[in-house]
């Protein structure tokens, strides 16, 4: 172990997991159309109250989205990254003595001059459907995988080029910082009622889900600490207090197997409302004028309970660490005795406890839909995260603006995203038929000086045809809208 890796995982995990880091955001293209249906939940569970089609079937549906500011390959795309994965390289492998390959992919570092951060996330959807009865309620039921990690507000000190060029017995001060990760799955039930006896269309919407949690871990620097770089491959280290915690039931010795062990369980629950102008000569009772949305998302937490471990760290002396007590494992739990071993002086002194939380990454978002002309709209869409645990997930906070294109069998749209309120990406997305394709971040598909992540999500689903009269709700024509209701109007002379 050289001494750039020379970092106690509590607090440098984020440098080590930073480059692994190879891949959607909130998918805007894809979520904020009325003939969304029961995607649409995910951003607002109101939303699938405007859905002209009487029913949906989802096959399947995946988005992947990463981006960081830690790290970045040098003049590629992501399709030639993915292509040639095997030629990547770090530009501080590379020397005279050791020169790059033909058509090496480079990755590189940031300076550090600001705080960095790095969030990475990935959905698969299973078979979920939405089904309405009645003139003015939506069901519905949705199977999810999800994974995520998330690091914010890592300390500039802690860039790759920056900790690692520390001179010899120079001690430099590291603030708080930490990394969360978790994989789970989740199944939901869903419910959406809009009420259409005034001039404004009001509706509300809610998805409760039961969660079953599958993988999580967490580390964190609950206070600022010195670090300082010794002769001989030594690191002390002074005045520290360190949290951390993880599971390992699904870890096995045989890295090509994968098996998923329920390991813990919990709670979570999407709500939101929706005020809506009718639109008299819609296409159908569902369209609007504009619409807004108000949407609480991913409230709630996992509880793990088994072969789950939570450890704590804290000594106010100064402690030196080698390379000889980090020998190189493959089993992070080997990691974390050696830790309390060389921290503590007792393998099992930082266990605290044999169960730990981990909130979902939630968020309040706000959504405004206006249509401009006949199948044209654009939608105006903030999401802020609001980690409400002290271990939680985050999702990126976002602000947009999502011109579209929307007819029953076809829709275009371009996201304009501000990413983190740094970060402006341009997104583009389809649907043809039955057939959803898109990206947030349509930049990453082209060559690009410093690529920093990549967004991408697709989806298939069954809709539209009547299944004849069911409740108040079977007036809806073959053209996937209902009847307008015959409204007389009333002039004044």
């Amino acid at each position: 172990m050289n001494r750039s890796v020379l970092r106690f995982p509590a607090v440098f995990a984020v440098a080590c997991i930073l480059p692994q880091l190879s891949a959607a955001q909130e998918q805007l293209g894809m979520r904020l159309e009325r003939y969304a249906g029961i995607y649409s939940a995910a951003l607002n569970p109101a939303n699938t109250a405007f859905n002209p089609n009487n029913w949906e079937v989802s096959l399947f549906s995946a988005d992947i989205f990463a981006e960081n500011s830690y790290l970045y390959l040098q003049n590629t795309s992501l399709q030639n990254a993915l292509r040639h994965s095997d030629r990547i390289i770090a530009v501080t492998d590379t020397s005279a003595e050791n020169p790059p390959a033909r058509g090496a992919i480079f990755q590189d570092y940031f300076d550090g001059k600001r705080r960095m951060r790095a969030v990475a996330q990935a959905r698969v959807t299973g078979p979920s459907f939405s089904f309405r009865f009645g003139e003015n309620n939506v069901i519905g039921l949705v199977t999810t995988f999800r994974t995520g990690i998330s690091s914010y507000k890592i300390p500039s000190v802690l860039a790759y080029r920056t900790i690692s060029d520390v001179p010899v017995n120079t001690t430099v001060n590291i603030p708080r910082t930490g990394v969360q990760l978790m994989a789970w799955s989740e199944i939901g039930l869903h419910y959406s009622h809009r009420n259409t006896d005034a001039d404004i269309y009001t509706a509300f919407g809610i998805t409760p889900r039961l969660l079953l949690g599958f993988e999580s871990a967490f580390t964190r620097a609950q206070s600022a600490f010195d670090y300082t770089q010794r002769l001989g491959d030594t690191v002390a280290f002074g005045s520290a207090r360190w949290d951390y915690a993880l599971t390992t039931g699904n870890l096995t010795d045989n890295t090509d197997s994968v098996r998923l062990r329920v390991q813990g369980t919990g709670f979570g629950i999407d709500l939101g409302f929706v005020w809506a102008e009718p639109d008299e000569e819609g296409d159908s009772d569902e369209d609007y004028r504009w619409k807004l949305g108000v949407s609480l998302l991913d409230l709630g937490f996992i509880r793990y309970g088994k072969s789950a471990e939570r450890h704590h760290i804290e000594f106010d002396t100064t402690v030196t660490v080698s390379n000889a007590d980090f020998p190189p494992r493959t089993d992070p739990h080997d990691l974390i005795t050696d830790a309390s071993q060389a921290f503590l002086g007792n393998p099992a002194a930082s266990l605290q406890a044999r169960a730990f939380s981990m909130g979902l990454p939630t968020a309040l978002s706000v959504q405004l839909d206006a249509k401009l002309a006949p199948h044209l709209y654009a939608a105006a869409v903030a999401v802020q995260r609001i980690p409400l645990l002290k271990y939680s997930l985050q999702r990126p906070s976002t602000l947009a603006i999502v011109p579209r294109y929307e007819h029953r069998w076809l829709s275009f749209s371009l996201p304009v995203i501000l990413n983190d309120w740094r970060s402006l990406r341009m997104g583009l997305a389809a649907r043809l038929g039955v057939l959803y394709l898109g990206t947030d971040n349509l930049g990453s598909f082209f060559k690009k000086e410093k690529l920093t992540g990549a967004d991408i999500y697709i989806g298939l689903k069954i809709n539209g045809f009547s299944l004849g009269t069911w409740g108040n709700g079977g007036g809806h024509k073959s053209g996937g809208g209902r009847q307008k209701r015959n409204k007389i109007k009333c002039y004044d002379f």
